[in-house]
């Protein structure tokens, strides 16, 4: 039935308030009220598939058919769980179970009716990398020493997962490492089901913005106040925001070299050190944020990215994200790859 919900929510929109006469609620001091906790689950391919060319939006058989597609996955998974014990007693397996059905959040109660989250280009893809730009993509996850699989010829290390190499610490990717993850930082790109909420609160002068996954909040001024010195990089960068409207508008830029223009699940692409973010925040309904992000970075890209996404109001908490990779995996992995060298002398 939770399913369920999700599919005849496509046309019981009214039912999330959606509507043109629906009016954003204002805090005290006369801006549009956005605190609380969104949750950004979205089953729309981040690229538009090719088939659709530049179809912006699934027709409502197609919808159906891709929200029927998500059902279908969590029952697998929950009949998946239902036997692992028994599996892993009958016969080795790598697969302990530790990533299950449990942590995952598939509802999508205000779905994205696009075949893309990008919607400029008009094709909907990942425009072309200037010349001399970098892409890195992460090695498969049973391989994290990267043993000849794939070639990054460049360091930093900007993938989100796997590493280069596990001959130092700095040759793994950045969410190995509990440094950062794709939904950690800005852009809140499509999560998978896992810890993809972000909580807002705000005061009259500014915005702070929290994801669940990494722990790293955005403290964001609205009060006009120059940028921080071009000097001073972060990994989150330097944001300031205003309201236009009803819709928070936070740009953002000087981030560190260190980061990807555009960084993504298994690849990521060019530096951010030029990068202007520009994201749009506009509540639609009672439980129903929109949210918009453009990348603007011709040292990378030869032309911007548009990408639009749906967050829905999540009536719970965010907790403590631990990220023990960092505590001792990473440790083990390196021990691990010098006894394994050791032996090969």
């Amino acid at each position: 039935m939770r399913k369920l919900f999700s599919v005849l929510s496509i046309f019981l929109l009214p039912s999330l308030g959606l509507g043109q006469d629906y009016q954003v609620p204002k805090t005290e001091y006369g801006h549009p009220v956005l605190q609380g906790v969104w949750n950004f689950n979205d089953n729309t391919p981040f690229e538009r598939p090719r088939r659709y060319g530049n179809r912006e939006y699934l027709t409502e058989d197609e919808l159906v058919e891709r929200l029927d597609g998500l059902n279908n996955l969590d029952r697998n998974q929950n009949a998946r769980e239902e036997g692992l014990s028994d599996r892993i007693l009958e016969r080795p397996t790598n697969d302990t179970g530790a990533y299950n059905a449990f942590w995952s959040y598939f509802d999508e109660s205000y779905p994205n009716k696009r075949t893309s989250l990008i919607v400029y280009p008009k094709d909907g893809r990942i425009p072309s990398t200037q010349r001399g730009v970098i892409m890195q993509q992460s090695p498969p996850g049973s391989n994290p020493c990267n043993d000849g699989e794939v070639i990054v010829a460049h360091r930093p290390v900007r993938i989100a997962w796997g590493g280069v190499s596990c001959d130092r610490p700095e040759d793994f990717a950045l969410a190995t490492r509990c440094l950062l993850f794709p939904q950690t930082v800005a852009p809140y790109i499509k999560a998978n089901s896992y810890n993809n909420n972000i909580q807002i609160v705000q005061t009259r002068d500014h915005v702070m913005i929290k994801s669940e996954l990494g722990n790293d909040p955005r403290i964001i001024p609205l009060d006009g106040r120059p940028y921080l010195d071009e000097r001073i990089r972060y990994w989150t960068g330097s944001s300031r925001g205003r309201w236009e409207g009803d819709t928070l508008v936070v740009e953002t830029r000087h981030f560190t070299y260190k980061l990807a223009s555009l960084l993504l699940r298994t690849e990521s692409y060019g530096s951010a050190e030029n990068l202007v973010l520009t994201e749009r925040f506009t509540r639609v309904a009672e439980n129903a944020l929109d949210y918009e992000f453009t990348i603007d970075d011709p040292d990378t890209f030869s032309e911007k990215i548009t990408v639009k996404t749906n967050m829905s109001a999540l009536n719970a908490s965010i907790y403590e994200f631990a990220c023990h990779e960092g505590n001792y995996a990473l440790e083990n992995m390196l021990r691990a790859a010098r006894l394994k060298g050791q032996k090969m002398k």
